[in-house]
């Protein structure tokens, strides 16, 4: 790969090595698909390189004292604490005892490995009142109109405060942007305040578009609900549930606390419903955390409402 970063053909690096213009070429295409140029491999061991390039075909030999990934991972979580300095740390630590130390690019190609196989994901501490996630539940409810004897469909309006896991969830004749908006305004009303921003899905009732690359756009009607409330509005990446995970979480308990909890019932509006919805809700949020207190409000209140909004579609 140096040789190649010298512009010399796979040929003429085969004749210099004294290998194969085959084995050239191979060890090139296998960089070229893990997206490493000779920059990225230049300090690496030949360990931590065999072990990126054939991982099931060579067992490794090392010669570096080995890394507890499982205190890196803890480490991690805690504020300030970057890869490179817990490198840093271990490098330093092995200089002093005489031993050898493995490269940065191993260092962290192993850490990845090490999270992938126990399936470990980020953790993310929240602030009270900093955000609100939102989302439409996919179970539905449904209620029975008295004129018609008609079953209709009622959808899950689920928002859920991270920090305190505080939830509030409200049923709707559909998933239109009026009822996206209007539920907003009675959440706001419910928690008693606004946060700091909104966290919700990319969903077509409020964005417009969310490129890869670029500004995320809002529809005008929920653009404005922001600004009156002075809340950020933050859609999550495209296919990336995890960025809004409390309320991914609570659509799945909400709808064993209200769904299943109201199922044998059966309500004639939408407004006795919502009041059934409302009271099994209130027994959600009273009910205590196993491992510590819930508290009986949510801290969540970061500007009061003042007036009521009006759409101004």
């Amino acid at each position: 790969m140096e040789l190649l970063n010298k512009n010399l053909s796979e040929r003429e690096v085969a004749a210099i090595l004294g290998c194969s213009r085959n084995t050239v070429s191979e060890i090139k295409e296998l960089c070229r698909q893990q997206g490493m140029t000779w920059d990225d491999i230049q300090d690496m061991t030949d360990d931590g390189l065999y072990d990126i390039l054939y991982p099931k075909k060579f067992k490794r030999t090392t010669n570096y004292v080995p890394v507890d990934y499982a205190y890196v991972h803890s480490e991690l979580k805690k504020t300030g604490v970057t890869m490179k300095l817990l490198w840093e740390e271990y490098r330093d630590r092995c200089v002093s005892e005489g031993r050898g130390y493995c490269a940065y690019p191993t260092f962290t190609v192993n850490y990845y490995k090490y999270t992938g196989e126990k399936n470990y994901t980020s953790h993310i501490q929240h602030k009270p009142g900093v955000e609100v996630e939102v989302d439409w539940s996919g179970p539905t409810m449904s209620y029975v109109d008295v004129d018609t004897g008609e079953i209709i469909t009622a959808y899950l309006f689920v928002a859920t405060l991270p920090y305190s896991q505080y939830g509030y969830v409200e049923a709707t004749t559909d998933m239109k942007e009026k009822a996206w908006l209007e539920c907003h305004v009675h959440m706001f009303e419910f928690f008693e305040g606004t946060p700091v921003k909104i966290v919700c899905d990319n969903l077509k009732t409020g964005v417009v578009s969310h490129p890869k690359k670029g500004e995320i756009i809002l529809n005008d009607a929920y653009l404005a609900l922001g600004e009156y409330y002075m809340t950020a509005i933050m859609p999550t990446g495209v296919k990336k549930p995890k960025q809004k995970a409390s309320v991914e979480g609570s659509v799945g308990k909400i709808a064993t606390a209200v769904i299943a909890k109201l199922r044998n019932e059966i309500f004639t509006s939408l407004g006795s419903l919502n009041s059934a919805i409302r009271k099994a809700v209130k027994e959600y949020n009273d009910r205590p955390f196993q491992k510590r207190c819930r508290i009986s409000r949510p801290t969540s209140a970061a500007i009061p409402i003042v007036a009521t909004w009006q759409n101004p579609a």
